[in-house]
């Protein structure tokens, strides 16, 4: 159709000297709606099933190699679901960092002026991270929670990966472009554990699920925390969260959207 292949295109590209397009500009570059009155578009737009809309954040990933990576990724998908042992293990890989004061979310509350509160406390945000892989068969969560995430940290992850997953001769690990990611130090802990990397497209977050599960923390546990006075309750609070998928989780492979993966 005319009209939605023009909007997908800027306005600049018709000569009209904008970067969004009016009521006004169809009516001028449109033949014909040429000479209906901005009601009469708007009317007809409607008809037509198009209506103004807020716009969404979006981005492509300018890596060369996406799709080399991306098919490398669903080639080990493949391995995993076909393998009669487990000899083979594939998780998704990321850190979060949250902090002291609570993050500000929509919450149910008197209609009228008021607002629902996020309670803060009068002292440093002191922030927390965690880094954790993503089980792509059973859910399974294992993490590692610490005040800081560096060299250190992952080289211990990748042994405590190991460690929970002693038969798998191959553990691959989904993981994003992070520089400490490629630190010489830690990619030979990596080898050292047989933990082969699989490094995602750059600026390609959507490849990696465990990013849902970050979501589903922050919808139960971060958003409006009232723990600001007490950090330690805090950073138990998501410890208690994450422990609930120690042993895997078909709910947390639905949440994430791998469970439609593996059908």
């Amino acid at each position: 159709m005319e009209i939605d292949q023009l909007f997908h295109q800027p306005p600049q590209e018709k000569e009209v000297e904008r970067t969004r397009w009016r009521l006004k500009d169809l009516s001028e570059v449109i033949e014909w709606l040429k000479g209906v009155s901005e009601a009469g578009v708007a009317q007809i737009l409607r008809r037509l099933g198009f209506s103004r809309k807020q716009a969404v954040a979006f981005i492509r990933s300018p890596d060369p190699e996406y799709q080399t990576k991306w098919q490398t990724l669903l080639t080990i998908r493949e391995q995993i679901a076909e393998q009669t042992e487990e000899e083979e293990v594939l998780l998704y890989l990321d850190e979060l960092t949250y902090y002291r004061r609570p993050s500000k979310a929509p919450a149910y509350w008197k209609c009228g002026h008021t607002q629902p509160r996020a309670l803060e406390a009068p002292r440093s945000n002191t922030q927390t991270r965690i880094v954790a892989a993503l089980n792509h068969s059973t859910g399974q969560v294992n993490y590692l929670q610490r005040s800081k995430i560096g060299k250190a940290a992952l080289v211990a992850f990748y042994g405590q990966l190991r460690k929970a997953y002693p038969q798998a001769k191959t553990i691959y690990v989904v993981q994003d472009n992070w520089p400490n990611h490629k630190l010489d130090e830690v990619l030979s802990a990596m080898k050292d554990n047989q933990i082969v990397p699989l490094f995602l497209p750059t600026y390609a977050s959507w490849l990696n699920p465990i990013e849902k599960l970050w979501r589903w923390l922050k919808q139960e546990v971060i958003h409006l925390h009232p723990y600001a006075q007490d950090i330690e309750k805090l950073r138990k609070a998501v410890l208690n969260f994450l422990d609930r998928f120690q042993t895997g989780s078909s709910a947390l492979l639905t949440y994430t959207g791998i469970a439609r993966l593996n059908c």
